[in-house]
């Protein structure tokens, strides 16, 4: 039996397959940071409105674009905040904005000044065709019947029919669930009839820590009503269940509804998405493709009440449409991250960072670059002396690796034989090892040269916080000219480092240790050409070996971390367009993080062609830049112009 055969008596008889799109749009995720319980309609007028749970509870806010990518740098309004007492004085959760008889309500939640846990709903009202314009009216209290925690209140219409969906504690005080109920609306503000409970946590991935089931969401498709649900406690636990009924059924009797059995979105490790829920629906702007709005974390743990850490950010991405027309909401997507500045960073100091290494600092939870800081900046220095004489310079980044602030200089101890404080610093690269201590690799001139004729070496240290670097030892290589080490993790155990011997033609040399301290040298790995600043890291079940060849970034392949092929052409050779990038690009670092390889390098923006003058301020000065790899079979490449999406993961 053929793929295709296989897969339609699949697809008829089982109803397993999952349709897709050929292009299944992408999202710049997270959305909108630190916004939970998002709610998104795409109206009329071709605006996305957006509304969220702010992490002070203080407020509802409301902003529009005319995409979701674009919902960040959108202006947030206030449209209403909370009372200074009584009702509507505190948590003021999970804003639902809904065009209804040409007038526009903003659902809420709301507890009191004075009693913050008397959790009930409320509703706005605005009459103006664009909600950011006009007045609000505060209509009050929505009464579901009786007076008990309530919330998350969602509305919807089937067959001409209007419906209120929410979550609310039964009438018995003894009952500590929460649970969904449904019932027919008279009004946009008031409900008809006796509410019906639908669903309350009965599975165990409904009850971790609290019994909840709470934010509904509605999705009508394929003559289906799916209602979406999110369950137990607001950390690493909660996930999304699912009630389907069919849109011709009397939606107001249990039994017309069939209850996932297991979460339809949960944690995922792999894609460092974590207590995905509270979700919302809307489509792409063409109505082509449904898209699934939620919030969640990228890390597991959290310090504290969880309801108070503030970082669970709006995403989304594309659902795709089983066979029995059913949605398949998958795993939460992995983050792209931010879009990188451009340059990336410039030393305040000399203007001459170059030689970059970028580190997780476990300690903060942080990233931090280290870098050669040359003395660009620096007049009236005879030859060579420009580039020595310096310390490596520091930066760190608080948003994963898209932006970089100057921190200082590394604190690094060395002896009088290695030139003490008159040292050169050069080339860094840092590993942790398995107790946590960071061992730095250094590249040190043991003082100021106004020429290349000096001695190099790399130096061994250690440090516990990133910042102090102690007990030096000159590494015995294979020559006493050697610069640029890389230090990788061997799969089997130990590490290997790679560099430059500049005494045999600059080839790239290779040796090993059991403990980052002794070091057994093994010759050559790379000798087609010289190369400095080697870099080697696994990615996609090969090794990777990328080396400065002064014409832009040779690059290797292995399966061994030992045989290497080199792949036509140099990545970037060719000049880019944007700040700082219209130049080759020189010595890197790769950091492999959530499954995508980062490409950190520098530039000198002033030596721009053949004919571009030798030396100088402007020739001297360097910046650092950042692109996304990208993998085609056995070669890699690098689209230094295309916008860069940065996501340095933290676990």
């Amino acid at each position: 039996m053929n793929a295709l055969l296989r897969w339609l008596v699949c697809a008829v008889m089982l109803g397993c397959a999952t349709v897709t799109a050929a292009a299944e749009p992408e999202f710049a995720n997270p959305l909108v940071r630190q916004r939970a319980d998002p709610y998104v309609v795409l109206h009329t007028d071709g605006y996305y409105y957006f509304t969220a749970t702010v992490p002070e509870y203080d407020r509802i806010e409301l902003r529009r674009a005319r995409s979701l990518d674009e919902l960040a740098k959108a202006d947030a309004k206030v449209i209403w905040r909370k009372h200074t007492s009584g009702a509507m004085g505190a948590h003021i959760w999970a804003p639902e904005l809904h065009f209804i008889d040409g007038k526009w309500f903003m659902y809420f939640t709301a507890g009191r000044a004075d009693a913050i846990w008397d959790i009930r709903l409320y509703v706005l009202e605005n009459s103006a065709a664009n909600p950011l314009e006009g007045s609000w009216t505060e209509r009050g209290q929505l009464k579901t019947g009786w007076e008990s925690f309530s919330l998350d209140a969602t509305t919807f219409a089937s067959a001409g029919q209007r419906y209120l969906v929410w979550t609310q504690r039964a009438a018995d005080p003894a009952q500590k669930a929460t649970n969904i109920y449904i019932a027919k609306m008279a009004t946009p503000t008031s409900i008809s009839g006796a509410p019906v409970l639908l669903s309350t946590p009965q599975h165990a991935w409904e009850k971790v820590k609290y019994q909840v089931n709470e934010a509904p969401a509605v999705l009508l498709k394929n003559g289906k009503v799916f209602l979406t649900y999110s369950a137990s406690a607001t950390d690493a636990s909660y996930s999304m269940g699912m009630l389907t009924a069919a849109a011709s059924a009397d939606l107001l009797d249990p039994a017309s509804w069939t209850k996932s059995a297991e979460p339809v979105l949960r944690s995922s490790a792999v894609n460092g998405q974590y207590g995905p829920g509270h979700n919302a629906f809307t489509t792409t702007p063409d109505g082509k493709t449904d898209v699934l709005v939620y919030h969640a974390r990228n890390y597991r743990d959290i310090e504290g009440d969880s309801l108070r850490d503030p970082n669970r950010h709006t995403r989304a991405q594309a659902i795709r449409w089983r066979a029995d027309g059913t949605p398949d909401f998958g795993a939460p997507v992995a983050d792209r991250g931010e879009l990188a500045a451009k340059p990336l960073f410039r030393d305040p100091l000399f203007d001459g960072a170059a030689d970059p290494v970028v580190v997780r600092n476990v300690a903060l939870g942080r990233w931090w670059m280290f870098y050669t800081n040359r003395r660009a900046s620096a007049t009236e220095l005879p030859g060579v002396s420009w580039v020595h004489g310096t310390r490596i310079g520091i930066a760190e980044s608080s948003d994963q690796g898209a932006s970089w602030h100057y921190l200082g200089t590394a604190d690094i101890e060395l002896p009088p034989e290695l030139g003490g404080t008159d040292a050169t610093h050069w080339a860094p690269d840092i590993v942790r090892a398995d107790d946590g201590v960071y061992h730095m690799f250094l590249t040190v001139v043991p003082g100021v040269f106004t020429d290349w004729k000096h001695p190099r070496h790399i130096v061994h240290l250690t440090s516990g916080d990133l910042r102090s670097w102690r007990n030096a030892d000159i590494l015995k290589l294979a020559a006493d000219k050697v610069i640029d080490a890389a230090v990788a993790r061997l799969p089997g155990g130990g590490w290997r480092m790679w560099y430059n011997n500049e005494a045999d033609r600059k080839a790239v040399y290779y040796a090993d240790s059991a403990d980052l301290t002794h070091w057994s040298d093994h010759g050559r790995a790379v000798a087609d050409q010289g190369g400095e600043g080697p870099k080697a890291f696994q990615w996609n079940g090969a090794w990777w070996l990328i080396t400065d060849v002064w014409r832009g970034l040779a690059a290797y392949r292995s399966t061994d971390a030992q045989h290497w092929t080199r792949q036509p052409g140099n990545l970037l050779e060719q000049p880019g367009q944007g700040v700082d990038d219209q130049v080759i690009g020189g010595h890197c670092d790769v950091v492999v993080s959530g499954g995508r390889a980062f490409l950190f390098y520098f530039t000198h923006p002033g030596r721009r062609g053949p004919d571009a003058k030798k030396d100088g301020l402007e020739q001297r000065r360097s910046s650092i830049q950042v692109t996304e790899l990208i993998q085609s079979g056995d070669t890699l490449r690098a689209e230094r112009d295309a916008p860069t999406r940065v996501l340095l993961r933290n676990d």
